[in-house]
């Protein structure tokens, strides 16, 4: 699968969507169903494993890695939903579920359930999906309301910079009816286990910081693979011979490892904490946070550094430098990794009085 996502991801990149034989690869591998349970036929995978296979992904390339995190993220609602809704929704095997978890629908109350309309934005791999997911304000709070994806008409939005090919498109709803057994609010429900028990919006920033390192890592390995071959102008010897060119790289590869290792750490202490039942704190929340803000910063930084190394040669369209910088800065601009979570740290770290409900 690796290899077919590497070969067709310059293809895709220009057709602003996956091809049809990649969409159907990370389905067939389980890819798109990574934290639903097993006994819905979910990978149920921990987390720090999760990390991992989206990493890799994202490696191969940064819009496939984006559209098995999200919808992977999203597959983790099903531990939530009624038992008759999550076999509804993520029982079958290719179901494939994703949305805009930003409360931006308006709900009005109707008997059994609620009216929702609103339009949504970053709503990747919408496109790809059987049943979508909208954060709307209902009278009674802030509800993820799941829609079939025949409620939902998607607007071609997404002409951006980077993960050109994720289809994050907006997306609307027009009054479609949701029952309350498609509604819930997940850091207010308590089910056993412990991917449930994981603070439920760290799922995504967790997996935006692993794209975004997946992202430097395939700078890295390209701008390796580019010195052993390129001559620079004016220079005696390949690009591998040169001092300043050694020394990026090692640069890179240093940040990049303490980038990865602080994200990986922080998300095993608050695994091992889900696993034996323990409450998560605002402290330990903070810290994770933390961790993925600076993945996510990080990752730009070494993928500018990467990209730089192959000078001239980054800048056209055939070098995956180009694209991996483009998607480096796309991913690191989600509000789930926002520099802003450094100031949050710095307030639950201090003591100041700071909004924790959406860590």
């Amino acid at each position: 699968m690796h290899n077919l996502i590497r070969a067709e991801a310059a293809q895709a990149d220009r057709d602003r969507r996956l091809s049809p034989a990649v969409v159907a690869a990370l389905v067939e591998a389980g890819a798109t169903r990574m934290l639903a349970p097993a006994s819905l036929g979910g990978g149920e995978l921990d987390l720090p494993s999760w990390v991992v296979a989206v990493e890799d992904l994202a490696r191969a390339d940064g819009s496939a890695g984006w559209t098995a995190m999200t919808t992977s993220a999203t597959s983790s609602l099903a531990w939530y939903l009624p038992p008759d809704t999550a076999a509804e929704v993520f029982g079958p095997p290719k179901s494939v579920v994703a949305g805009t978890a930003a409360p931006v629908g308006r709900a009005v109350a109707a008997e059994g359930g609620h009216h929702v309309t609103g339009r949504w934005g970053w709503g990747s791999a919408v496109p790809l999906c059987d049943w979508v997911v909208g954060g709307a304000i209902t009278p009674d709070g802030p509800r993820l309301v799941l829609f079939p994806a025949a409620d939902v008409t998607v607007h071609d939005t997404w002409h951006a910079t980077g993960l050109r090919a994720t289809g994050s498109h907006e997306w609307e709803v027009a009054g479609a009816f949701v029952p309350t057994r498609r509604q819930v609010w997940p850091p207010a429900v308590r089910v056993p286990g412990a991917l449930p028990a994981f603070p439920f919006f760290a799922f995504l920033a967790v997996g935006v910081a692993s794209v975004c390192l997946g992202i430097a890592a395939r700078a890295i390995e390209e701008a390796e693979a580019l010195a052993m071959t390129k001559t620079p102008q004016n220079v005696g010897g390949l690009l591998a011979e040169q001092p300043e060119a050694q020394r990026d790289l090692g640069v890179a590869e240093a940040r990049w490892s303490a980038a990865r290792a602080f994200l990986h750490a922080e998300v095993a202490q608050r695994w091992e904490a889900a696993v034996a039942g323990q409450p998560s704190t605002d402290p330990g929340r903070a810290r994770l946070r933390l961790a993925c803000s600076h993945a996510a910063a990080e990752a730009v930084s070494i993928t500018r550094l990467a990209f730089d190394i192959g000078g001239g040669t980054s800048v056209f369209e055939e070098s995956p430098l180009q694209r991996c910088l483009r998607d480096a800065h796309v991913a690191a601009q989600h509000a789930m990794v926002s520099r802003r979570l450094f100031e949050t740290y710095g307030k639950v770290k201090l003591g100041v009085p700071t909004d924790t409900t959406r860590l």
